[in-house]
């Protein structure tokens, strides 16, 4: 167990300095001509500062002619006439090709207003030929686009072709008939095979996620519901899908925004989901303000990952503050996770510190769990001593799960060493056949 403690020593220092001006000087007698002076020095004064008709001649001319240059760049730049005369091909090779990237811009949103149901797949060959990347942009929207005007159309072509994004296409579909989307995805088996000789395999979660980002972009409301009503159906997987929903409304409102948005909601697990994907990318660039957004919530236990994702990006900045944020907390999961997330990542920052808060605190339930995220944390820099940390935790159970836990990476570490300590871990039977197994499972 680690007992040193870091202690912070400063010292203040202050400095003082005084200046001290003296000039006086009467001259009563020449009080007249000292005016006369001054007044012909400010006129001196003024009339050198000010410019002359030909120095501001010059400056605006100068400056008219920057102007005029760099409107002229801009002009060009984002010239379009020429775009309305370029065929599908040569639309398609500037989109992806041209080094300006302002033009390849232009000429792919040019392309995608020439886009017909009839020359769709002209198009696509276009960009294919051009070498558009699976994860570029211009294919996700294409993809989108064309499921926009085509629906199952453009889906059902998917299916038979090499290069495929059914995710772009389907939401693009649901974007605009949603009734239509929802009706074809429900005639689809749980795997999906399409692309020449079947090769190509798609979940229908991956088809359901489309159709949800197609329905948040059409109506946030829309998309919810429909999430509600798979969970009503007894569906299992419905917090992915709420996350979803959460990100299209993260993209269009910012954090912020989602989150008084996912206040509104009704109380259960998409509560949960839709904070949790919320509350990682809040508390990443506000950890403070996020953290005082999800403590109203943080005894319920669909506030769970919320509370666990502030307290893990607010520990990375201020592990004391988030730490002594969390024990404040009513007691309850949120607050178990938060303390298990925050030192499993102080730990890797800064083990003694974090070893010395945890021996600061009384035995308690919130003692084990932040106990359990150091100890797993730390068993993949020192496993022996995140094993003497795990067997402090007061609660049996969570002491063998983490006993168990950090018995996978010692494994991984040092297997000689850590069958050794296996041995006589106190571990059951089934646990050390797991650790045993974990390397060939891998």
């Amino acid at each position: 167990m680690l007992s040193q403690r870091v202690i912070a020593h400063g010292f203040w220092a202050t400095a003082m300095v005084a200046a001290f001006f003296v000039g006086t000087a009467w001259q009563r007698s020449a009080t007249t001509k000292s005016q006369e002076s001054k007044a012909q020095n400010h006129a001196i004064h003024v009339q050198s500062t000010l410019p002359t008709p030909s120095e501001t001649g010059m400056t605006q001319t100068a400056s008219t002619r920057s102007n005029s240059v760099e409107k002229e760049a801009i002009s060009k730049l984002l010239e379009t006439t020429s775009f309305l005369e370029m065929g599908i091909e040569s639309l398609a090779t500037m989109a992806l090709k041209d080094p300006n990237q302002i033009k390849r811009r232009q000429a792919f949103s040019n392309l995608l207003s020439k886009m017909t149901s009839e020359n769709a797949v002209q198009i696509r060959e276009e960009l294919i030929a051009a070498g558009v990347s699976d994860r570029a942009s211009e294919w996700r929207d294409f993809n989108y686009a064309w499921g926009t005007i085509a629906g199952e159309a453009a889906f059902s072509g998917s299916l038979t072709m090499d290069k495929v994004d059914l995710y772009s296409v389907i939401s693009g579909w649901a974007s605009t008939d949603p009734t239509s989307a929802i009706a074809f995805l429900d005639q689809l088996p749980e795997k999906l095979t399409h692309g020449p000789g079947n090769r190509l395999k798609t979940e229908r979660l991956d088809l359901e996620k489309g159709v949800v980002a197609g329905l948040a972009d059409r109506n946030r409301d829309e998309a919810t519901n429909y999430v509600s009503k798979l969970l009503a159906e007894g569906r299992s997987d419905t917090s992915r899908l709420m996350e979803t929903v959460a990100n299209e409304v993260i993209r269009q409102e910012g954090s912020i925004g989602a989150s008084n948005w996912a206040a509104t909601l009704k109380d259960g697990p998409l509560k949960g989901s839709a904070m949790g994907e919320i509350a990682e990318g809040y508390a990443r660039t506000d950890p403070a303000s996020a953290a005082g957004w999800i403590e109203e919530f943080a005894a319920e236990d669909y506030a769970t990952r919320a509370v666990a994702e502030v307290g893990k990006k607010w520990a990375e900045r201020e592990p004391l503050a988030a730490v002594s944020w969390l024990e404040k907390l009513p007691e309850g999961q949120g607050q178990k996770a938060g303390l298990n997330s925050a030192f499993g990542d102080w730990e890797d920052r800064d083990p003694i510190a974090a070893g010395n808060y945890l021996l600061s605190m009384p035995n308690s339930p919130k003692r084990d769990s932040a106990i359990r995220g150091f100890a797993e944390g730390y068993a993949w820099q020192d496993p022996q001593t995140a094993i003497a940390w795990a067997k402090d935790i007061q609660d049996p159970t969570i002491r063998n799960e983490s006993l168990k836990k950090v018995g996978f990476a010692y494994y991984r570490r040092k297997p000689e060493e850590a069958r050794t300590w296996l041995a006589e871990s106190g571990l059951s039977s089934e646990a050390k056949a797991d650790i045993l197994n974990s390397q060939r499972r891998r």
